[in-house]
């Protein structure tokens, strides 16, 4: 009995081997997809890593044009001869020429497919080139976009789900927006599904802060001549029927100073100055669904009747200064 038991777990063994051997051999890992539209025509694009059973891995492009996505990536299929796997894809590139049915079409391909794991990084690119682009790692755009996020503060790490969750709660979303060329330039966010915009860098800080989006970030005096160093920063709401308070908490370091200001209370009250008129130009001139939603999730019932009426703004900045702040001298950079 023990040798036939030996037997078939020595089968089973030789049995998973081959099946093994035979999945390497057919499958294609997706890692990277682009998006782009032509004319009537959608280009699909894909970096597909290649296992094998030596432990080599191998990169390949492959891209495709059809008028429909779904019939897009079948014919990926059958041009790859492989089983495309998405749930280890890294990042979504979308060109910035797509519009709302174009998203309504992206977002059903991705949430109708059981192998997808829609938390994958997505960022619009400016002047879409596929021939350009697909020469940069998926690694090096998410390492930027990770690294801009935790120091500068310019642009937020966006996931696909939350794209798709902030065009069900607000019918739009910003998307870090960045162009290739020799190198990855971040540009800020492009506001996608509604009015196409792209927000300048300024605004898309502005709307990190009202998010509660900074883990460190860096702020010029006016007139350039204070450096701050953003070190931590809290945002909260109060919503009262038509009235927002936005109350800004932060701590700064001074990290340079070629003004005649030298007191912690003046540079602390540039600084609050300077925030405030960061925020209050970025109310003044952008989509306001994001605090419309606020009045609603605080008083729907107001909400259903006003929400249409003009928002009056509050704004209640406090900040703390580090002790080991340069109040004199140094090199003031952009």
């Amino acid at each position: 009995m023990k040798k036939i038991i030996l037997l078939l777990t020595a089968s089973l063994f030789l049995l998973t081997s081959c099946i093994s051997y035979t999945e390497l051999n057919d499958i294609g890992i997706v890692n990277m997809i682009g998006i782009t539209k032509i004319n009537e025509n959608y280009e699909i694009t894909i970096n597909m890593i290649i296992p094998n059973d030596k432990d080599i891995k191998e990169n390949k492009i492959f891209k495709v044009k059809n008028k429909n996505l779904d019939e897009g990536f079948n014919n990926l299929y059958e041009k790859t001869l492989r089983k495309i796997y998405l749930s280890h894809v890294d990042l979504l590139l979308i060109s910035d020429n797509l519009k709302k049915e174009d998203y309504d079409n992206i977002i059903n391909l991705f949430f109708n497919r059981n192998d997808s794991r829609n938390t994958f990084s997505t960022v619009i690119i400016k002047d879409y080139n596929s021939n350009k682009i697909f020469k940069t790692l998926p690694e090096n755009i998410n390492s930027l976009l990770n690294v801009n996020s935790k120091e500068n503060g310019i642009v937020k790490v966006k996931q696909f789900n939350d794209i798709v969750k902030d065009i069900l709660e607000l019918k739009y979303s910003l998307i870090p927006q960045i162009k290739i060329d020799k190198e990855i330039n971040i540009l800020g966010y492009k506001e996608v599904y509604s009015n196409n915009k792209s927000l300048s860098k300024e605004e898309s800080l502005a709307y990190n802060f009202i998010t509660n989006n900074i883990e460190s970030t860096y702020l010029l005096s006016s007139d350039k001549s204070i450096n701050y160093k953003v070190n931590s920063s809290i945002t909260r709401l109060k919503a009262n029927k038509n009235n927002i308070e936005i109350i800004i908490n932060s701590n700064i370091t001074v990290l340079s100073n070629n003004s005649n200001i030298n007191s912690n209370s003046e540079l602390k009250e540039i600084y609050i100055k300077n925030l405030t008129n960061l925020i209050d130009n970025y109310v003044n001139n952008n989509d306001l669904t994001y605090f419309y939603n606020q009045i609603k999730k605080y008083d729907y019932n107001y909400y259903k009747e006003n929400k249409y009426k003009k928002i009056n703004f509050k704004y209640n900045i406090n900040t703390s200064i580090n002790e080991n702040s340069n109040t004199y001298g140094g090199n003031t950079y952009e």
